[in-house]
């Protein structure tokens, strides 16, 4: 093993905070963004859906048409 000075052990430990904090930093960007894209469509897009099957009355035990 190598036997670095102390000045080298701090300054790599710096700089692997400073990696470290640029990749926590993307990867919370990219999952931030994730969340907000569900909630800005997906959530409403449920709604729609479930008032759309609730207004129309969809449902496996009313909608039984044959088409013959």
């Amino acid at each position: 093993m190598e036997n670095n000075s102390m000045l080298m052990r701090i300054l790599m430990f710096i700089g692997f905070l400073f990696v470290a904090g640029i990749i926590l930093n993307l990867v919370l960007g990219i999952a931030g963004s994730l969340i907000a894209f569900v909630f800005r469509f997906g959530i409403p897009l449920l709604i729609a859906i479930v008032l759309v099957r609730w207004l129309t009355g969809a449902s496996t035990k009313r909608n039984n048409r044959r088409y013959y």
